[in-house]
């Protein structure tokens, strides 16, 4: 990262980034969160596991739609609907007037989630130029950081659901109220010429983006139990979850300095190449509980360069955004969907073989797909 020009963006631009840092500290905090709830809100609401687990489901339901509602928008900024919606789901979630209120609670956050991530790596690109790349790499890596200290912090207030909510909520009101501060996107003070707003979807290159976030949802959502599968206790299995959550973060970090020093294109390729080897050596036996977690420093990194190179390659365009980020969730939710079936029915850790062998495929199929735009879409 070049520290100078990036310290002079910041200072240009610190509303915009201290609103987003914060956001997106706190979203990956509330995600992490649904989860360890579970369990409180089937005992309040007298809730079967599988009624319960709807608080998740909602989550992403919301997030698909938000973006999808983003889609048919046009021009409009809304981020600061997004980031109310954030806090209003969130205050939801921790006043528990009812389960589908509760539930209602979590499609808001979701929607709100799903929104702000489209909208808010936009204008980071926007706003930050040369070091944008850079800048969407640090704040989706603060995401997890997020999402690491959430269940940590969940147990020391006790597995307090209302309280934990509460706290986000209130948090979640400090971008909120900042984005009322944030500069107009730089479009609305210009002539905005055809060329500049013309949609170019490109379904391969979405694809791509979809498949590595299917993968990064199984790793994440499946792996422990892909390790209990092959014998490895519980304990060991959560142990090693933490650890690929660390790895995941130290890869988006380690992309914040080099987003800009390299195209965006070899940087996904070799993110599922890096992915494909350690789950191959994860399958095979070999460590998986070392394997499996230094693979979250691969597969971390291609949704940050998926969102850079489509927005080069989508053009500029209210659009580009939300489908890149639908192409994401979807594959997200597909993933651990088709896997998650699968688990049952395959022995020990085959389950990582079979991502292994779609990640080289991918690879592969990223290779010829992506290869001609190397040099045009240099950040």
């Amino acid at each position: 990262m070049k520290v100078v020009p990036m310290i002079e963006a910041i200072k240009k631009n610190k509303t915009l980034f201290a609103g987003s840092v914060l956001a997106f500290i706190l979203m990956g905090a509330g995600q992490s969160l649904l989860g360890p709830c579970v369990p409180e809100f089937r005992q309040i609401f007298g809730l079967s596991i599988a009624s319960a687990s709807m608080i998740v489901t909602a989550q992403w339901v919301g997030a698909l739609a938000g973006v999808v509602t983003l889609f048919f928008c046009g021009q409009k900024d809304f981020i600061k609907l997004a980031f109310g919606l954030l806090v209003a789901g969130t205050g939801l979630m921790a006043a528990q007037p009812g389960w589908p209120l509760t539930l209602l609670g979590s499609l808001a956050f979701g929607a709100g989630y799903g929104a702000s991530l489209a909208l808010v790596n936009s204008r980071l690109l926007e706003s930050f130029g040369a070091s944008g790349p850079s800048m969407v790499s640090l704040v989706n890596a603060l995401f997890g950081g997020g999402a690491i200290m959430a269940p940590l912090a969940f147990v020391a207030l006790a597995r307090s659901s209302t309280v934990s909510f509460a706290l986000l909520s209130a948090g979640l009101a400090i971008p909120f109220l900042l984005a009322f501060q944030f500069a107009a996107p730089s479009h609305h003070h210009e002539v905005v010429t055809e060329t500049s707003t013309v949609f170019r979807p490109s379904f391969a290159t979405l694809f791509i983006g979809a498949s590595g976030t299917a993968i990064e949802a199984c790793l994440i959502g499946l792996g422990p139990s892909i390790l209990v599968n092959g014998s490895f206790s519980d304990v060991t299995a959560a142990n090693a979850l933490s650890l690929f959550f660390v790895f995941f973060l130290s890869g988006r970090i380690a992309l914040s300095f080099a987003g800009h020093r390299f195209p965006t294109a070899p940087m996904i390729i070799a993110g599922f190449a890096g992915t494909a080897a350690l789950l191959f050596l994860a399958s095979a036996g070999i460590l998986p509980t070392i394997t499996y977690p230094l693979s979250g420093f691969f597969i971390g990194s291609i949704f940050p360069n998926f969102f850079v190179f489509g927005s080069s390659l989508l053009g500029k365009n209210k659009k580009t955004g939300p489908t890149l980020v639908c192409a994401a969730l979807a594959g997200g939710v597909a993933g651990p969907l088709v896997v998650g079936q699968l688990i049952a029915h395959l022995p020990g850790l085959t389950s990582f073989l079979l991502l292994a062998v779609y990640a080289v495929v991918i690879t592969f199929f990223a290779s010829l797909i992506l290869r001609k735009h190397f040099r045009a879409l240099r950040p």
